[in-house]
């Protein structure tokens, strides 16, 4: 009987070369042979990572495949044919069970079987069909595997047994047996009694794959496994840009405003790792936005390497050397960085606010927030937006609906797809739950295309304001990066949308005076960007703010105050001051215990427009120059063009040829005894494949998973304290570097390490 190793054996270049394309994980690093490469291609690892990209129809191909197979060795049969496959599926199973065969989960060509390690990943009841049985020495025995046996047998059974055999039919195939005397004991009975059911145990019972084939018709599914159908909701293109624009902008002015807070202001890092919610809660207020949504945003400023940890003693949270240079790009370049950083980031940010298993609360930019599955998803759900045919809206239900069937075995939860979509639509790669021009280019890794699209839509800048007599002004769109900083020195932002609307005030203006502006170069900027001049009440509150601004300046004593002698009224006795231990000297002059800095912000908080002085009397001015924590630069992952790609699996594909080649041309000298596995397919001669050594475990597993697939008998030779030993047994199950197997010469079971392993050969080849 051929083997899985002989089926890779007889693949051809091209075959080899897709099977590895299909199966990353089997080229990394290149396997040395192909006995190592059908090793690694059995595991369990690999076979899991095998299936959990493969949609619902090619997973139920692969169940009936695995159900029939173990059916048709008691049938005295190889395996199922397609057609058998077609029937159990209720489709034509051609192009899935092709799939299978790339994936190198399926071989054989009239007769299918599955690869050795299959039916461990799919579990015990694949298809939800128990155990295969055989019908014994008895030639009396009924054959519960013909259908019309079974209806015969059903038409003499007591009352209850059919409704026993309904309920087990599609699986699970466990049922609790009664204890109880009574019909329904009686029907169970009886069923035993006709083999129709099976004992499991002491308190349950089995339906036989046999006779649920028989009841199902031969189908291994009840309806064939196809694609949902999905109906979007159609959204207007015209809403869709300009939705995608509005939240590209915001998300890129949140970043900025974010880096130049904690530029000036770094907050402190937890013994966690992360943010404290209070903190959280302060810059959302002063971002105006939702705490959530600011969590987003210090997790995509994070994963785009903005924002660090600078790892000082105490440790907080501060801007990257980076973020000069991201500040320097368009505004279209600087989204596109933030979105592919948070489309490929592993971090989850829909966890802050959540509790952990401690009922510890977790905070922004936390370690704990990694999941390396977060990725994978935003991946998963946008592919189901962008393979729709018209652009549209689809619900979480509807996406989890779609991903169940596209990859069944990693089908992400439902909270997990509603925080992708919710994080999508603030970021512009969705609106109105659509996927935008320019986020579909992000999603095929095309930024370049991606910033296009987004600049495209992107309305110019704005340098003009429209002040009006109530000392407020309007931006009718975008604010230009220099109208931007006149603003944030000037007035107060009342609201955003198509345009921008300020108030100026004392306060507002007082900013720029303590920038150093005088109130003539605060007139002429304003006049520079003004629509109409600037009218006589901003004027006149411009001038007054400035004739009243320096009144009170702070010096070093370690800090003195001076001013007229009426503006520091009450200051010395103001008991919220009274840490800061001011005395007056004499009229108009105060010394403090306190910084300079320290005190004059302590003033203005009070209402107090104090500004510090050198000791020539000279007004200085406040550069905050922001912080930055230099980073080394991270270079991108080059991602292997095709051709490249292909150049390599031609050349690992020639490598394993060439092995084999060795392995097998005859010699004239006899192979040293070496421990190993014996690398002769079943039948084959000896001068065919002559022994060879390895110190590689895994092929001596790759030879007991194609015993255990084909319920074959080995002979192993076994590492023990008096020496090796020789065991003639059929493997039960493979897994974890253990084998159960049942020695078939003494009837019992055992479980060996794989290490004592010395040599494994099928039964017939020793």
């Amino acid at each position: 009987m051929p083997t899985f190793i002989d089926h890779l054996r007889a693949l051809g270049p091209e075959a080899l070369a897709q099977l590895l394309d299909a199966r990353p994980d089997l080229s990394v690093p290149p396997p040395g042979t192909l006995r190592a490469l059908a090793a690694r291609a059995t595991t369990r690892a690999s076979v899991e990572r095998a299936l959990a990209d493969v949609d619902a129809t090619v997973l139920a191909a692969l169940e009936a495949v695995v159900a029939l197979a173990a059916h048709a060795r008691h049938r005295q049969s190889a395996g199922p044919g397609l057609d058998d496959v077609s029937v159990a599926l209720g489709l034509d199973a051609g192009p899935v069970v092709a799939l299978g065969r790339r994936l190198g989960l399926l071989w054989g060509d009239d007769q299918l079987r599955p690869a050795p390690g299959l039916a461990d990943a799919l579990g015990p009841h694949p298809a939800g069909l128990g155990p295969a049985l055989t019908l014994g020495d008895d030639p009396d025995a009924p054959d519960t595997g013909d259908p019309e046996v079974v209806a015969r047998l059903l038409t003499e059974a007591p009352p209850g047994a059919a409704a026993v055999l309904q309920a087990l039919t599609w699986g699970p195939p466990v049922g609790r047996a009664p204890t109880d005397a009574g019909p329904a004991r009686s029907a169970v009975v009886w069923l035993l009694r006709q083999r129709l059911l099976v004992r499991g145990d002491a308190q349950h019972v089995l339906l036989p794959r046999e006779v649920a084939l028989a009841l199902r018709g031969g189908r291994t599914v009840a309806t064939p496994p196809v694609a949902p159908a999905l109906e979007p909701v159609p959204v207007d293109p015209a809403a869709l840009d300009a939705g995608a624009v509005h939240e590209a902008l915001e998300t890129v002015r949140l970043v900025t405003a974010v880096l130049t807070e904690w530029g000036a202001h770094p907050p402190s890092v937890l013994r966690s790792g992360g943010l404290g919610s209070r903190d959280l809660r302060r810059l959302a207020t002063d971002l105006e936005a939702t705490p959530e949504r600011t969590a987003l945003v210090l997790e995509v400023a994070g994963a785009a390497g903005l924002l660090v940890d600078d790892g000082e003693d105490p440790p907080s949270f501060a801007p990257t050397s980076w973020a000069e240079e991201w500040s320097l790009l368009p505004v279209a370049e600087q989204w596109v960085r933030l979105t592919r950083a948070w489309l490929e980031s592993e971090r989850a940010a829909w966890l802050v606010g959540t509790r952990d298993d401690r009922g510890a609360l977790r905070g922004a930019l936390e370690p704990e927030s990694r999941r390396p599955w977060a990725r994978r998803v935003r991946h998963a759900v946008l592919e189901v937006l962008a393979d729709l045919e018209r652009p549209g809206r689809l619900t979480p239900d509807q996406v989890h609906a779609a991903l169940a069937w596209r990859a069944p075995r990693s089908t992400p939860p439902l909270h997990a797809i509603e925080a992708s979509l919710a994080e999508a639509e603030s970021l512009g790669v969705l609106s109105s739950g659509a996927l935008t021009a320019s986020g579909r280019a992000l999603l095929t890794g095309d930024p370049a295309r991606a910033a296009e699209a987004l600049a495209a839509r992107v309305p110019a800048p704005v340098d003009e304001i429209l002040l009006q007599g109530d000392l407020t002004g309007i931006v009718p769109g975008r604010p230009s990066p220099e109208l931007d900083e006149l603003i944030d020195l000037t007035a107060e932002v009342e609201s955003r949308g198509a345009g921008l609307t300020v108030r100026f005030g004392a306060a507002s203006v007082r900013r720029a005076l303590d920038h150093g502006w005088s109130a003539e170069e605060t007139l002429a900027a304003l006049s520079r960007h003004a629509r109409g001049g600037v009218p006589q009440p901003l004027e006149y509150l411009v001038l007054d703010t400035a004739r009243l601004h320096g009144q009170v300046r702070a010096g070093a004593a370690m800090s003195y105050l001076r001013a007229e002698p009426a503006a520091l009224a009450g200051v010395a006795d103001d008991p919220t001051l009274r840490d800061l231990g001011l005395r007056q000297l004499a009229p108009g002059v105060l010394v403090a215990l306190a910084p300079a800095a320290e005190l004059v912000e302590r003033l203005r908080a009070r209402g107090i427009p104090a500004v510090v002085e050198d000791s020539h009397g000279v007004v200085l001015r406040e550069r905050i120059v922001p912080r930055r924590v230099r980073v080394p630069r991270q270079h991108p992952v080059a991602v292997p063009e095709p051709e490249a790609r292909r150049r390599h699996l031609d050349r690992v594909v020639a490598d394993l040829l060439g092995a084999e080649a060795v392995d097998a041309a005859p010699s004239s000298a006899p192979a040293p005894a070496r421990a190993g596995v014996d690398a002769r397919g079943p039948g084959e001669p000896h001068s065919q494949h002559p022994e060879q050594g390895t110190e590689d475990p895994l092929e001596a597993l790759a030879l007991l998973r194609e015993a255990v697939a084909d319920r074959r008998q080995v002979v192993l030779e076994i590492a023990g304290p008096d020496g090796p030993t020789r065991r003639v047994v059929r493997p039960v199950r493979v897994d974890g570097g253990r084998v159960r197997a049942v020695d078939t010469e003494r009837e019992a079971e055992l479980t060996i390490a794989v290490h004592r392993i010395i040599r494994v050969t099928f039964q017939g080849d020793a």
